[in-house]
């Protein structure tokens, strides 16, 4: 697992410029799946039964956030905007990659301490955002355009406990769950078609998923994504979730009663540990998309904790990436949703 989430979190892929976390995902699931990459950035891969009459699809977007250029000063320094949520609280003085006609380093700007008049607790504005590659504007504008994107530039580490930290875990580690689910699955006989779709620009209005599920014709979906888990301060519901506890089953009026109940009920009976995610409305991922395509799609959401989200220390726990990988399987195997 560590293998594969070290190849995903290391690809390339900010909302918009996922060609290369594409070309990624295909190549390690092209084994175990038909595979193809689509003109806006999808990757489709299908396995199961694949002429059964049932069709399930399983989503995780593979876009991360980053930034984007938006100028290039006289001095040579990029002035950047973000693109998709980023924690603006983490970023100043981290080292980014640059991709322009070559992949640069560089470091986003930060005013010492000395120099900022007391300022220094508050987050960078996002109309400050400049990035420091050392070279000069004539250097720099050979390389750089307007538009070309910026991501952290940490690589993936293990820690203790089974543990990971890296950017773009938001959402790689739903990505290799669902990449997971192939391998499980190979040459088992199941009642579903499965349509896995890892889907572009969910940090940029969740573009790929409304596209991409338009196409599918599937009778239902479960959308895999990275949820809240406890940290110092954290309050209400998510203060009691856990990492290394299982994946987040959410209820939502918008999401499907009877795919959670029937993910409950694997989860017991699979001794699988699972945990709760209440949402009063919308869930903010791909599954607010794909439920209301064309005339409505049966949908469920798995959300895999993770701590430090948005930012270039993201962690997740490899064990409840490989049991959302076993719940997935087991309720696919066991024949879907069980509707009152």
């Amino acid at each position: 697992m560590f293998e594969i989430l070290k190849k995903l979190c290391l690809a390339h892929g900010v909302s918009g410029n996922e060609k290369e976390i594409c070309n990624t995902v295909h190549n390690i699931i092209f084994p175990y799946a038909d595979a193809e990459i689509n003109e806006f950035g999808n990757v489709f891969a299908v396995f199961g039964n694949k002429n059964a009459e049932k069709t399930i699809l399983l989503d995780a977007h593979i876009d991360q956030i980053g930034f984007v250029v938006t100028d290039i000063t006289s001095k040579g320094f990029l002035k950047a905007e973000k693109c998709g949520g980023i924690d603006l609280r983490t970023v100043q003085g981290c080292g980014v990659k640059v991709y322009g006609k070559e992949v640069i380093k560089g470091i986003v700007c930060c005013m010492p301490p000395h120099l900022s008049d007391g300022k220094e607790d508050k987050a960078i504005s996002a109309d400050k955002i400049y990035i420091d590659t050392g070279l000069s504007y004539d250097e720099i504008s050979n390389i750089v355009s307007i538009g070309d994107t910026v991501s952290f530039c940490e690589e993936p580490e293990m820690l203790i406990n089974n543990r990971i930290t890296s950017p773009a875990l938001d959402n790689r580690a739903g990505v290799a769950s669902i990449i997971r689910v192939a391998q499980l699955l190979k040459d088992k006989q199941c009642n579903y078609k499965v349509v896995a779709m890892f889907s572009s620009q969910e940090e940029t209005y969740q573009l790929g998923a409304k596209t991409g599920a338009f196409v599918c014709d599937a009778d239902e979906a479960i959308v895999v994504d990275v949820g809240f888990a406890s940290q110092p301060d954290i309050s209400g519901q998510y203060a009691d979730i856990k990492l290394s506890k299982g994946p987040m089953l959410c209820v939502s009026p918008t999401l499907n009663k009877g795919m959670y109940k029937t993910l409950v009920n694997v989860a017991k009976k699979c001794n699988i540990p699972y945990q709760n995610e209440v949402c009063g409305g919308l869930t903010g991922t791909n599954a607010d998309s794909i439920t209301i395509c064309k005339s409505g799609i049966k949908t469920a959401l798995v959300s895999i904790p993770e701590k430090n989200m948005h930012t270039q220390a993201e962690i997740a726990d490899l064990n409840d990436i490989e049991n959302t990988a076993l719940l997935i399987s087991q309720y696919i195997l066991r024949g879907g949703a069980e509707f009152e």
